[in-house]
């Protein structure tokens, strides 16, 4: 009897320190998603109307049509479907065409802030984190307002797409709270990066999520890009850090960026082909090239 006692006792303590965990982690995410929404909305005094033509070049440098365009199955722009196998399952990306009931054609830029920024949906629950809010974290006021002006300027698809296969629980999205407040950056403001290539790296095109390596609860406690024996489908994913670089110049890695080009002459395959092919490719080459000087820099640092 006493046995069952000290049993119930410690699986008491057990479920009141999980519930204080992440009733703090909620309430300290909390307080970082309104001081993220309070810069954006104070941020940038050039802030300007949405330019959708710049939307487009912001969509491609943050991977939107290579996520959320099924090509493979000849799915229209934007209209999502696009399947993404995890240790957790598999996601399905939305629809975000500027359709009203199928896609995000009702949001105001407010909403979309808040999905890039905190992660959060219109309803206000979290959005699982195959969704990589936690580089968007930082995008700047001006590339928000852009992005959205795009969005909205895109043909409508009616087209709801398939729901996610987890092998998780719904519920376990009310812990992401706690989540976050692990994994989100803290430090992660728009005026923090040096440079135009390190924003774009370590922001809007989000590397870390792939060349970085993921813990046991599929968060990116250290973002140094040093690779990931486990990327998108389960594929190793190389180190692309200045050291694991050390071979290639900036012009290698502009070229790469433009047409997936190796300097051995190979081209890439898997999901960066995509990457490519739908996003960087079409960025300027004054931003390609910013992008190959920061990976070339010392502030690109880490291992292979």
């Amino acid at each position: 009897m006493r046995a069952l006692w000290l049993f119930l006792a410690m699986a008491l303590c057990a479920v009141v320190i999980g519930v204080s965990a992440v009733a703090y982690g909620h309430a300290y995410n909390t307080r970082m998603e309104q001081a993220r929404s309070a810069l954006f909305t104070f941020s940038d005094a050039v802030y300007s109307a949405g330019d959708p033509e710049r939307g487009e070049s912001v969509a491609r440098a943050a991977g939107c049509i290579a996520c959320h365009t099924d090509t493979e199955n000849g799915g229209a722009l934007l209209a999502g479907g696009v399947e993404l196998d995890s240790p957790f399952g598999t996601f399905v990306s939305p629809n975000i065409t500027s359709d009203r009931f199928s896609g995000i054609g009702s949001w105001t830029v407010d909403m979309l802030a808040q999905a890039l920024l905190n992660g959060r949906r219109p309803d206000g629950k979290h959005y699982w984190p195959a969704f990589p809010y936690t580089a968007y974290a930082v995008m700047q006021r001006q590339d928000i307002a852009d992005l959205f002006a795009w969005l909205q300027s895109t043909d409508p698809i009616q087209e709801a797409s398939p729901e996610h296969e987890l092998r998780i629980p719904e519920l376990a999205r009310v812990g992401l709270g706690l989540w976050k407040t692990l994994y989100v950056p803290v430090d992660y403001q728009p005026d923090r990066f040096s440079g135009r290539g390190e924003y774009l790296v370590e922001g809007p095109a989000h590397c870390a999520e792939c060349h970085a390596r993921r813990d046991l609860f599929g968060g990116v406690a250290d973002r140094q890009l040093s690779g990931n024996s486990r990327g998108p489908e389960g594929a190793s994913v190389p180190a692309i850090t200045a050291v694991a670089l050390r071979d290639w110049t900036i012009k290698d890695l502009e070229f790469f960026l433009e047409i997936g080009m190796t300097p051995e002459g190979d081209f890439t395959g898997g999901h960066m082909a995509a990457v490519i092919e739908q996003g960087t490719a079409h960025l300027s080459s004054a931003d390609r090239q910013a992008m190959a000087a920061y990976l070339k820099s010392p502030a690109n640092g880490g291992f292979e």
